[in-house]
């Protein structure tokens, strides 16, 4: 039984070591795939766009309101004139 255990510790042992290898050569000296400059290729789309593509929105509630009460007032109308 005592050279099973002592089989049996050498093999976790080795394994241990083999693994302990493969995770430091992963950690220090293997490349990262994930460690790509994709921040590279995305700033060449914001060279290429000039200033007079762009296209800005008006944030104004008001004018969209304004907007809107005249359709609601044109629709208003046209009901009343359908209904006569």
């Amino acid at each position: 039984m005592k050279k099973f255990f002592k089989f049996l510790g050498s093999a976790a042992l080795v394994c241990g070591t083999i693994a302990g290898g493969i995770f430091a050569y992963k950690k220090f000296f293997a490349a990262d795939p994930f460690d790509d400059d994709l921040d590279d290729d995305l700033d060449d789309d914001l060279e290429e766009a000039e200033a007079s593509e762009r296209g800005y929105v008006s944030l104004s509630p008001v004018e969209d309101t304004a907007e809107e009460a005249e359709n609601e007032e044109e629709k208003a109308a046209e009901e009343e004139t359908a209904e006569e």
